[in-house]
């Protein structure tokens, strides 16, 4: 399968994958094995929809595994559906969160790590292939994958750090659960930030600013007696500091920032880059990877950002690439030792005129790689 473009959609291309589109559960907009037409384009267009993957030739035998399934997405939604409610019920009381739900919402990170451990090395296609109001929590399931990823990678090869500031091992699994449930519940603060500016289709004013970044210590405080931990309660509180200190809250500044919210930063603003909001549209994954790159050091820690490379691509397979010499072709797979240099699949020449189709790893061509584009605005 390949991706394309919606608005390139040829008629009689064969969707290769369900559109979702609504709610968690609900039935999706398109299924997978459906002929496209012109009509059913303009649907996808209308609903947000800006790439879908489909089968055709120039994507037979390519795989694009997916990070989690479906249904522990839809597992996913509901549980942090349920603490929403639960916060909003009982936001004045000591015990916010009832331990029944945590459990669930630990139970999904659970999940969620198990699967990414079965597709390990795996090149996977992260993008926001859904409407922008498929999954009312779909940012939150996203940040959570992608900042699992991260640290699944970041504990084995370099350990976590501990309360003393060393490098520890032992208790890795734990401190993987407790990056989970930080990440999941990061943007719950959100709660109490008025419709109008968390949907604002445009820059917030300085007013504005204000009250969103008051979120993150405001889902603290929505936390308070929660049963979730202090290493996930620091991610809520830290995910919009920076390395350098120009984040908020507090302007905390690289090591004094927790390792866990340092983690989700680098996952936050990958996702918020690579998913329809309300003021830009998704830009693509190697939009988004080039963007955390070009923070290295700055805005995000080295460490982090090192791993984040290594298990998030910029091409993933099934993704349409241009080459320097201006070939386009479709990822065909990806080296797990060079992330950044897929095999691609070529199916025109450099003036855009049709060829056999032939594969061409840019291993052995680096040369012919995109180069490094300008990063897009993360706020």
């Amino acid at each position: 399968m390949r991706l394309v473009a919606t608005s390139r959609l040829p008629d009689g291309a064969c969707l290769a994958r369900d559109v979702e589109h609504g709610s968690e559960g609900t039935v999706p907009l398109l299924r997978a094995g459906v002929t496209l037409s012109g009509r059913y384009r303009q649907l996808l267009l209308d609903a947000g929809i800006h790439a879908v993957y489909v089968d055709d030739e120039l994507g037979e035998g390519i795989e694009v595994p997916l990070a989690v399934r479906h249904t522990t997405r839809v597992e996913a939604g509901r549980a942090l559906s349920k603490a929403f409610a639960d916060v909003r019920r009982t936001a004045h009381e000591p015990d916010a969160l009832p331990d029944k739900t945590i459990y669930a919402l630990e139970s999904v990170v659970a999940k969620i790590v198990d699967e990414l451990g079965s597709a390990e090395n795996a090149a996977i296609a992260l993008g926001d292939l859904r409407a922008a109001d498929a999954f009312t929590f779909q940012h939150s399931i996203d940040v959570t994958v992608v900042g699992l990823l991260i640290g699944r990678r970041l504990f084995r090869e370099h350990g976590y750090v501990d309360y003393r500031g060393d490098r520890a091992w032992k208790r890795s699994e734990e401190h993987l659960t407790q990056l989970g449930l930080g990440l999941i519940l990061h943007d719950i603060g959100k709660l109490a930030v008025p419709d109008e500016i968390l949907h604002k289709p445009g820059p917030l004013d300085e007013r504005e600013w204000i009250v969103m970044k008051r979120h993150p210590e405001i889902g603290v405080d929505m936390l308070a007696g929660s049963p979730i931990g202090a290493l996930a309660t620091c991610v809520v509180r830290s995910h919009h500091e920076r390395w350098n200190g120009s984040g908020y809250p507090r302007g905390t500044v690289a090591t004094a920032i927790p390792q866990l919210a340092r983690i989700a930063a680098v996952a936050d603003v990958f996702d918020a880059i690579t998913s329809e909001r309300p003021y830009a549209s998704a830009a693509p994954q190697h939009v988004g990877v080039d963007a955390i790159l070009d923070g290295r050091g700055t805005l995000y820690e080295p460490e982090v950002v090192d791993i984040f490379a290594k298990v998030v691509v910029p091409y993933p397979p099934g993704n349409e690439i241009v080459l320097t010499d201006g070939r386009t072709g479709t990822v065909s797979s990806v080296p797990p030792d060079h992330p950044s240099l897929p095999v691609v699949r070529l199916a025109t020449d450099a003036d855009g005129q049709p060829c056999e189709p032939f594969e061409l790893s840019l291993v052995m061509r680096p040369e012919l790689a995109p180069t490094r584009r300008e990063a897009v605005s993360t706020a």
